[in-house]
C-alpha cells in the first residue's frame, strides 16, 4: 500500500509533459485558451503527487511550471494587443497561475502574495477585486494584519476607478441568456458589488484580528458578487475557507474522537449477531485463498469500518466495485453501524433511489415528485435556464458563421464563447441551490444534538449531468461550512455515490483533508476505479470484484499483483481491505442482506458452496 505503483506516477509525469508543450504553444502562437487548458492539465498533474504523498514530486512540477509563468511575466509587452503573443492576457494570467500553484500547495505565500501583485497591476473591475480579495486572504492567512489594512485603504482610494471598470464590464456583458442579472443600471450595480467587496474586506481584517468566525457572512457578500463574475468563483471560496479553518482551529479543540484502534463490530447488531457461521466461513476462506495460491492474503469476515475510530488511520472511506458486487449493501452496513457506535447522522448522494428503505428523510431536487419525497424543490427555473443558454449558443453560432469564418476559426471562437458563458450559468446554479439552502438549511439537514441522528437523502434529479453535479458540490460545499462552523450538532458522514463525478473538487477534497477535525466524514462510492487520488490518499479502500482495473487509475498505485489478479475473481459481498496496523491484506464478506433472516441464508449458502468446492 505504501508503495505505490510506478505506472501511474509515470503516466501523470507524462501528462504534465503533455501539459508543458500545449502552454509553450499557446504562448509561441498568443492562443489564451489553450494557455488555460494547459496550466489546468499541469496543475492536475501537481495536486496528483501532492495527493497521494509524494510531495518532492508535486515541488518538482511545480517549480519548473512557475519557472514557466516568470519567462512570460519577465518576456512579456505589456503595452502590446491584450490577446497578442506574451501580451498583458498572457502576463496577467502568468502571476495569477504562480500565485494559484504557491497557494494550493501551501509553499509560499509571501511569493503568491508578490505575483498576485503584479496581477492586480494589470487587472481591471472585478478581476482587480478578485486579487485584492485573494491577495487579504494571503496577507490574513500569514498573519499580516498590517498589510491588510494598507490594502482596505488602497481599495478605498480606487472606489470611483473599480466603480467605473464594473460598470464598464455588466454593459459589456449584456446579453439575452443574463438579462435578468444585468437588469438595471451598471452604475448602481457596479457601486453596491464595490460596497459589499469592501464590507467583504474590512469583515476579514476586524474578524482576523479578533479570531471570530466571519465565513458565514463572508459567504452571503460573496453570494452578491458572483453573478457578475465571467470566472469560477469557487477558488476564492476555497481561499476564504482555509482562513476560516484557520481562525476556528487556532480557538478551539478537534472534535472528541475515540482513541482507540479500529472498532471490530459486527456486520449488524440485528442481522446475524455472533453466528457460529462466521467463524466457520473465515477458515473456509483462508483454505481457499491458500488453495488458489494466495499465501500473504488474511481474512476478516464480517467487521464494519467505524469512521474515524482510528486516530492514526485514515478517518474516511471509499467503496469500489461493479454494479452488484455489493457495495451498497455494504454501505448501507456500515452507515448503520456507525450511527449505533457513534450516533453519527448520514447525508447520502443518491443517484438511483438505492437508500431510500433506510432514509428518515428525504430531499430531492428537480424531476417528477416522488411519493417518497419529504421535502420537494421543482427547479423548474433552472431547466428554463439552460433551455435560453443552448437556443443563445445556438444564435451566436449562426451570426458567426454568417460573418464567413472558417471552420477552424469558428470552432475557437465558440469555445471561446462557451468558456465565457459556463460560469456565469454555473454561478446561477450554484445561486439557486445556494438560496435553497439559506431559506431552509435546518429543514433539509434536520441534525440535532439531543435528537435521533438522522439518515438524510439527497435526491438530485436535473436531467443535465453538469446541473446535477453542481447542485450536489454545492450541498457538499454547504455541509463542509456547517462543519467549520458549528452548525453541525452531531458528527456527521457524507455519503457520495458515484464519487467520479466529484472527481477533484475542492469541496470534497476539504473534507478529506479537513473533515475529521470538525466531525465530519466521508464514504466515497464508485463503480469505476477512477478515485480523486487525494480522497484515496485520505481513505480506507474497500474494493469489491471489478471485470478490469485500468493501470492509469489511481488505484491502480495501491495495488499489489497479486491484489490486482483477485479483484477479479471475487464473489458477490466479498471485497478486499487493507489492515494498516497489520500491513496486511484481507478478504472480507458481507452476505447481500440487511434482514437477520436473510443474512443467516446467505452465510449458510456461502458455507455450503465453499465446501462443495474445497
Amino acid at each position: 500500500m505504501e508503495k505505490l505503483d510506478q505506472a501511474y506516477a509515470v503516466n501523470m509525469q507524462e501528462k504534465a509533459k503533455e501539459a508543458e508543450e500545449i502552454l509553450k504553444r499557446a504562448i509561441a502562437r498568443g492562443l489564451p485558451t489553450e494557455f488555460i487548458d494547459g496550466f489546468v492539465e499541469y496543475e492536475k498533474a501537481i495536486l496528483y503527487f501532492e495527493s497521494v504523498g509524494k510531495r518532492k514530486e508535486a515541488l518538482s512540477l511545480a517549480r519548473r511550471l512557475i519557472k514557466i509563468m516568470e519567462i512570460v511575466d519577465e518576456k512579456g509587452n505589456r503595452d502590446a494587443p491584450k490577446f497578442a503573443k506574451l501580451g498583458p492576457f498572457f502576463i496577467f494570467y502568468a502571476n495569477q497561475f504562480k500565485a494559484r500553484v504557491l497557494e494550493r500547495l501551501n509553499t509560499d505565500l509571501t511569493e503568491a502574495t508578490a505575483a498576485r501583485v503584479k496581477a492586480l497591476e494589470l487587472a481591471v473591475g472585478v478581476e482587480a477585486i478578485e486579487q485584492i480579495l485573494l491577495i487579504m486572504v494571503n496577507l490574513l492567512l500569514e498573519d499580516h494584519l498590517d498589510f491588510g489594512i494598507r490594502y482596505l485603504e488602497y481599495a478605498r482610494e480606487k472606489k470611483e476607478e473599480l466603480i467605473e471598470q464594473i460598470a464598464k464590464q455588466i454593459q459589456e456583458s449584456r446579453t439575452n441568456l443574463f438579462s435578468k442579472v444585468f437588469a438595471g443600471n451598471p452604475v448602481k450595480s457596479a457601486t453596491k458589488i464595490y460596497k459589499e467587496f469592501l464590507e467583504l474586506l474590512a469583515l476579514m481584517l476586524e474578524r482576523r484580528e479578533r479570531g471570530v468566525s466571519f465565513y458565514g457572512d463572508a459567504m452571503k457578500i460573496v453570494k452578491h458578487i458572483r453573478p457578475f463574475v465571467s470566472f469560477d468563483f469557487s477558488y476564492l471560496e476555497e481561499r476564504l475557507l482555509a482562513l476560516e479553518a484557520k481562525i476556528r482551529a487556532s480557538r478551539q479543540d478537534i472534535v472528541d474522537l475515540p482513541e482507540i484502534s479500529h472498532v471490530k463490530s459486527k456486520i449488524m447488531p440485528h442481522t446475524i449477531l455472533d453466528d457460529p457461521g462466521l467463524k466457520e466461513l473465515e477458515e473456509l476462506i483462508r483454505k481457499y485463498l491458500k488453495k488458489k495460491g494466495y499465501h500473504d492474503i488474511g481474512c476478516k469476515v464480517s467487521y464494519t469500518p467505524v469512521l474515524g475510530a482510528n486516530p492514526a488511520g485514515p478517518p474516511h472511506l471509499a467503496i469500489v466495485g461493479q454494479t452488484g458486487s455489493g457495495k451498497t449493501t455494504f454501505a448501507r452496513h456500515v452507515i448503520l453501524e456507525n450511527k449505533r457506535i457513534q450516533e453519527t447522522a448520514t447525508v447520502i448522494v443518491d443517484h438511483h433511489f438505492e437508500y431510500a428503505d433506510i432514509a428518515d428523510h428525504i430531499v430531492q431536487f428537480g424531476g417528477e415528485e416522488r411519493p417518497e419525497t419529504t421535502l420537494y424543490y421543482p427547479l423548474e427555473e433552472l431547466g428554463e435556464t439552460f433551455k435560453q443558454a443552448r437556443e443563445f449558443m445556438q444564435q451566436q453560432q449562426q451570426l458567426f458563421s454568417q460573418k464567413g469564418m472558417s471552420p477552424e476559426d469558428l470552432a475557437a471562437k465558440m469555445k471561446t464563447f462557451e468558456e465565457q458563458t459556463r460560469p456565469m450559468v454555473r454561478n446561477f446554479v450554484i445561486d439557486a441551490i445556494e438560496a435553497i439552502l439559506d431559506k431552509d438549511e435546518e429543514k433539509i439537514f434536520p441534525i440535532k444534538k439531543n435528537e435521533e441522528p438522522p439518515i438524510i437523502v439527497i435526491w438530485a434529479q436535473v436531467g443535465e449531468t453538469e446541473t446535477s453535479t453542481t447542485i450536489i458540490e454545492t450541498i457538499v460545499k454547504r455541509l463542509l461550512q456547517m462543519a467549520i462552523e458549528g452548525r453541525l450538532q452531531r458528527k456527521t458522514i457524507l455519503v457520495n455515490e458515484e464519487a467520479q463525478r466529484l472527481s477533484g473538487s475542492q469541496w470534497v477534497r476539504g473534507i478529506s483533508s479537513e473533515g475529521r477535525k470538525f466531525g465530519l466524514f466521508q464514504i466515497s462510492i464508485s463503480q469505476l476505479p477512477e478515485f480523486d487520488p487525494w480522497v484515496l490518499s485520505n481513505s480506507e479502500v474497500a474494493i469489491f470484484r471489478l471485470r478490469r482495473l485500468d493501470q492509469s487509475s489511481p488505484l491502480a498505485d495501491l495495488l499489489t499483483p497479486e491484489i490486482k489478479r483477485l479483484i477479479t475473481e471475487l464473489e458477490i459481498g466479498e471485497y478486499l481491505s487493507y489492515d494498516r496496523e497489520r500491513r496486511q491484506w484481507f478478504v472480507g464478506y458481507n452476505p447481500e442482506a440487511l434482514t437477520p433472516m436473510h443474512a443467516k441464508t446467505a452465510l449458510d449458502n456461502k458455507i455450503n458452496r465453499l465446501k462443495a468446492i474445497l
